[in-house]
């Protein structure tokens, strides 16, 4: 059987499509330990700005909270409301986990195990979050 170079390249445009939805989280991952730097400069100059702030990072809608010392980095997510999941990384100032934005976080308990952080609100809002790098997690919450 021969291939056309027009098959042969659709061939591998839907490879790499393929393997972009399979590994997306890792690459994202892999992407936040080689951009940290310019990530943490992003991050910092939208936490020292007044206020919160939401804008895009290339594909990314982010959202700062400078009352938290957060920046989140929306990824993606699915579903309707009321019941959605998003997920995303983060920036955290100090270093530490956070609910995800629209919980009720005087209602939130965290549950730590190393690296990894389960969340509740108490509702049926709950969440994971893994750290990534020093300042950066993971997060997916559902709603």
């Amino acid at each position: 059987m021969r291939f056309t170079r027009k098959s042969v390249v659709i061939m591998i445009v839907i490879l790499f499509f393929l393997l972009g939805v399979l590994f997306r989280e890792r690459l994202i991952k892999t992407y936040v330990v080689v951009a940290k730097e310019h990530l943490v400069t992003y991050a910092e100059t939208l936490l020292n700005s007044d206020g919160r702030q939401s804008s895009r990072y290339g594909f990314w809608k982010v959202r700062s909270y400078p009352e938290d010392q957060m920046v989140e980095f929306h990824t993606g997510g699915f579903g309707l409301a009321p019941s959605s999941t998003y997920k995303g990384f983060y920036y955290s100032g100090d270093n530490t986990h956070r609910v995800f934005s629209v919980a009720d976080k005087s209602l939130a308990t965290m549950e730590c195990d190393g690296d990894h952080v389960t969340w509740t609100d108490g509702t049926d809002n709950h969440g994971t979050s893994l750290r990534i790098i020093d300042h950066w997690f993971w997060y997916e919450a559902s709603f």
